[in-house]
């Protein structure tokens, strides 16, 4: 015995191994199906191999060992008797498919018996009785199967062999065909015409050995079955029905050895090649077995239906007592044999309607269901198979049954794959029925519902998005194009598929550039159909933006200024750099460099000059799109430098203002000290005019006591400081005329008297000093700064005359005129 299955080493299995021990001469097991089929290939063709095989490698291995002449029997050990059935029935070996371990021991042993018995002469007397008057004979069946097997042991002249047993029993079992292994056993010309000769002594014995076998071991409680075997002698097939079993002994008795006879004999049209090659008989067998005799269309003989209905019997007899027994259901008024008659008529589920095959369509992506409707004596159990094979249970596919017998197979958003061909299967103890469903799946083309626009202008940098809204089902699906190439998605590229009910398809070019200019399209496809979208010419621009903008420097006078930024624009933008307005060109020491890859625009200018370069420095963008300009200011920073100095000298008159100014260049504006005559002066009356660079100093109301004297300014800044040279500052006084003498401007004097004109004379600078007499200048007597005198001691009437003093500088003039008439000494004044 071979046992193949994944589980072999578990403790039931070993237990179940000793069960067979007194039955089973050797017993191997085997969890891989090639070692197994290794070993079956390699033993040899006089053995006699049962094996118990697991449903799945069952499956795999049976079609590959079935036809070998060692294996002998195959029983079929399974979880789930429904779907072993299904491809089990199909194997003659077969002898069983069962799922309890006590049931498998009894068919082996039941078998078994079966066999030994076969092999050895019955120690049971059968009687067979047939008159015409309907009274059976008398047969003795162990002297018939003794005569018969002594036959073929003559016919073989085997009598004094050492194995003759073992090749009898090999014979009875298997049938002419196993003599093949015992070909050196017998003289050449015996074993010829023994395998050779199909109206020879062998098969002449072998066929009376069966034909005798049938009667007494399966006659002999069916007497039906023994007058069917009468009736049918003459038949025309009924030779070869008999030769054929000779040749092959027990091989397509299957397990139910009266219904497989009786089928062989009723339908005269199977032939050897309907059990090996057209696999006809087993397509027969699984018909009349799974559903009864209501199966058999063609039979309008009743007497031949009766003779099948009778072998149907037989085969579901203990099938259904034993569900009626496990049932508790009691044998009153031959319930039992009633309901067999009832179960052979209509043995299987039933599909309860007018057709057990339909057709189905359902749009892909919609949820369907396929429904069937089953009734029987035992409630069916439904599998569901897709495309022959089981349907699993999973989020998509649920099944569900009622009380009514209906079982609903739902398939929710069904996919293009679902197509095929859905069974479901009703089975029962006694039988299984199948409905079929052809399921299409249909879809919807695809349709551009918004298609792209025909042009789209995207800022450089920026994000710049399509969309198109596409239906279809399934769900279509959008390779994005520019130009004539695939897109993909990654960093720079998203492309986005709708969810749910939503049908924009979107792509997204992030941070736009000028090489992802060009023609996108859309190609769109399902199941259905493909088509293209409309092209969208995409074209890259960007008015010109400063990425970094220019900052103000600040350069010490003769170095180098260096303005830089960071600029983007598309088409690239023309850079111009200009200060305080003007462009700057070379003369002004200025070189530009911009470099477009980076974007990078730089201006350097050389040799800095506090006069010609500080202002204001503007770098201005251009493109197609507009312009945009930054200004920054350009600072040269240099020491003060005086442009123009304080007078070295200066006068002013006492009493008026003064203001003294010096013109400085430098940067930063520098701050002043005003000094008067080395010390500091506050800064409240001190004032600068920053944009001509003027420092001033304002002296209110000089004098000369207060503001006579030398004044400097000291200007300082961050980089150096600068000292004026020294202005001297005179302050000037106006002439002043004091009268000494006379007292008054008329003076009458008698001749020979004094005459004295005395004047103090002031002023600075020191006043020019004149005296005249009637206009014609006249010396004073004495000059003694500041008193000026002009005497005659005694005045003549030639004194007479008008008299002017005048003294005069830069600042003023003054005058006092003194008539002086001279009068004689007696005369008289009226």
């Amino acid at each position: 015995m071979i046992w193949l299955d994944a589980n072999v080493n578990d403790e039931r299995i070993r237990e179940t191994e000793q069960k067979f021990a007194s039955i089973i001469n050797h017993f191997k097991k085997f969890q891989d199906r090639a070692q197994c089929q290794k070993y079956i290939e390699e033993r040899s063709e006089k053995d006699r191999l049962v094996m118990i095989v697991s449903g799945q490698l069952g499956k795999e291995i049976v079609p590959s060992v079935h036809n070998l002449q060692q294996v002998m029997s195959i029983y079929v050990y399974c979880m789930n008797k429904e779907i072993n059935d299904q491809w089990a029935c199909r194997f003659i070996k077969i002898k069983g498919v069962v799922v309890q371990l006590d049931e498998l021991i009894s068919r082996i042993t039941t078998d078994h018996n079966i066999q030994k018995t076969m092999k050895e002469p019955l120690s049971t007397t059968s009687v067979i009785e047939h008159t015409d008057t309907g009274k059976l004979d008398n047969v003795v069946d162990d002297e018939v199967l003794k005569l018969a097997k002594n036959e073929i042991i003559r016919a073989l002249d085997l009598d004094e062999h050492e194995i003759k047993e073992t090749i009898i029993n090999d014979l009875l079992e298997n049938g002419r065909q196993s003599l093949s292994k015992y070909e050196e056993e017998f003289a050449p010309d015996v074993y010829t015409a023994a395998i050779n000769e199909n109206d020879g002594k062998l098969m002449k014995a072998l066929k009376k050995y069966i034909e005798q076998e049938w009667k007494i071991k399966y006659g002999s409680s069916n007497q039906w079955f023994v007058l069917f075997l009468k009736e049918y002698k003459d038949a025309v097939n009924y030779d070869f029905v008999l030769k054929r079993a000779a040749e092959y002994g027990n091989k397509y008795l299957k397990d139910c050895p009266i219904l497989s006879i009786v089928l062989q004999l009723l339908f005269e049209g199977i032939d050897d090649k309907s059990f090996n090659e057209a696999n006809v008989f087993n397509d027969l067998w699984c018909a009349i077995t799974n559903n009864g005799l209501k199966s058999i269309t063609n039979f309008s003989d009743n007497k031949k239906r009766l003779v099948l209905l009778q072998a149907l019997r037989e085969y579901y007899r203990p099938k259904l007592f034993e569900l009626l027994d496990k049932s508790k259901i009691i044998d009153r008024d031959n319930l039992y044999e009633l309901t067999l008659d009832n179960v052979t008529e209509y043995v299987q589920p039933k599909v309860e309607a007018p057709t057990s095959e339909n057709n189905q369509s359902c749009v892909i992506g919609q949820d369907t269901q396929i429904s069937w409707k089953f009734s029987g004596i035992e409630k069916p159990r439904v599998t569901w198979l897709f495309n022959g094979q089981p349907l699993p249970t999973n989020d998509r596919f649920q099944v569900t049954e009622t009380d009514d017998g209906t079982s609903t197979l739902s398939i929710r958003q069904a996919e293009f794959a679902d197509q095929g061909d859905y069974i479901a299967r009703a089975t029962n103890a006694f039988g299984k029925v199948e409905a079929q469903t052809i399921l299409s799946i249909a879809c919807i083309k695809p349709v551009i519902n918004a298609d792209l626009n025909a042009a789209l202008q995207a800022t450089k940098g920026e994000a710049m998005t399509l969309k198109i809204s596409v239906s279809g089902i399934p769900k279509p699906d959008v390779v994005w194009m520019r130009d004539s190439n695939k897109l993909k998605s990654n960093d720079h590229i998203q492309m986005i598929t709708p969810t749910d009910g939503d049908e924009t398809y979107t792509l997204t070019i992030l941070n736009i550039q000028s090489e992802d200019q060009g023609e996108y399209s859309a190609e769109i496809s399902n199941i259905g159909e493909s088509l293209k979208s409309k092209k969208c010419k995409v074209t890259v621009s960007k008015p010109p933006v400063f990425i970094i903008k220019p900052t103000a420097q600040r350069v010490k006078q003769s170095a180098t200024a260096v303005f830089v930024a960071t600029v983007d624009g598309y088409p690239t933008p023309t850079i111009i750099w200009l200060l305080n307005g003007n462009p700057l060109t070379t003369k002004e020491g200025a070189q530009e460099q911009f470099i477009t890859v980076t974007g990078e625009a730089k201006l350097s200018i050389g040799n800095v000059d506090l006069k010609q370069h500080t202002g204001w420095i503007t770098c201005r963008l251009e493109n197609s799109l507009g312009y945009k300009e930054e200004t920054v200011q350009l600072t040269v920073l240099a020491a003060p430098t005086i442009t123009t100095e304080l007078p070295k000298q200066q006068e002013t008159v006492s009493g008026r203002d003064v203001t003294l100014k010096v013109v400085v260049l430098g940067s930063p504006q520098p701050s002043a000290q005003w000094f008067f005559n080395d010390g500091p002066i506050g800064t409240g009356n001190a004032s600068v005019d920053e944009a001509k660079g003027e420092y001033q100093l304002l002296i209110k109301q000089t004098t000369v006591t207060q503001n006579e004297g030398t004044y400097q300014v000291v200007l300082k800044n961050e980089v150096g400081e600068v000292q004026s040279i020294p202005s001297l500052l005179t302050v000037l006084e106006p002439v002043k005329l004091t009268r000494v003498k006379p007292t008054s401007n008329v003076i009458d004097l008698e001749e020979g008297k004094a005459f004295d004109i005395i004047m103090d004379v002031s002023g600075k600078e020191a006043p020019e000093v004149q005296l005249t007499k009637d206009e014609k200048a006249i010396k004073f007597t004495s000059v003694e700064t500041p008193r000026y005198t002009f005497s005659v001691a005694s005045v003549k009437r030639e004194h007479q005359g008008v008299y002017k003093m005048t003294a005069k500088n830069k600042t003023s003039r003054e005058e006092i005129t003194v008539t002086l008439k001279v009068i004689g000494k007696f005369a008289f004044i009226s």
